[in-house]
């Protein structure tokens, strides 16, 4: 409106601002698209839990025919695994869990798997081509930044720090060329 980008909330307040960056992680579609960014980003979902162990865990551990990752947390171990495609918001798939624990379990001794507790699923924005998806989109002011799959809190500080150059001066820099979100 009037050379400013307009977002409305939830509750109908209208905020007027020079750019807006649009970083909503799995639900990235829901907004990017109507600006022009016809790559899909889709809820690649990770499932984890915790789980008590006998013996303190020194570190981190991956087992790689498992494909699980375990991760000491809070004196118990956090088990993590799988990807699936769903829904953002579906509900956690406890077979999904069980599947973890089955691949896991043969591996590792002195785990209480029977205890498991605060078993969670998250999404994670995930491109087609495994290429996050950063720059300006065809609506003037409206810029995105998304698809970074599980790499989102590594790569985000320095997504950042490219997208607001872009922001600030009009120009893509180099190191953004590759993640044209209107390719």
């Amino acid at each position: 409106e009037g050379g400013a980008v307009v977002t409305v909330s939830g509750d109908g307040e209208r905020l007027r601002s020079d750019a807006v960056a649009v970083c909503t992680g799995a639900w990235f579609d829901r907004l990017a698209a109507e600006h022009g960014v016809r790559a899909r980003v889709r809820a690649g979902r990770g499932y984890s839990f915790t789980v008590p162990t006998d013996e303190p865990v020194p570190g981190p551990v991956y087992l790689p025919e498992a494909r699980v990752a375990c991760t000491p947390y809070q004196g118990a171990l956090r088990v993590a695994g799988t990807m699936e495609f769903r829904g953002p918001d579906d509900a956690l798939d406890p077979r999904r869990v069980e599947a973890i624990e089955r691949s896991a379990s043969p591996y590792l001794r002195g785990v209480r798997w029977q205890e498991r507790t605060d078993a969670w699923v998250g999404p994670r924005p995930v491109t087609s081509d495994g290429v996050p998806l950063v720059g300006a989109t065809r609506t003037p002011g409206v810029f995105v930044a998304g698809g970074h799959g599980m790499w989102g809190l590594t790569h985000g500080p320095v997504t950042g720090d490219l997208l607001a150059e872009q922001i600030a001066t009009g120009v893509r820099p180099g190191a953004l060329e590759a993640l044209d979100p209107l390719r």
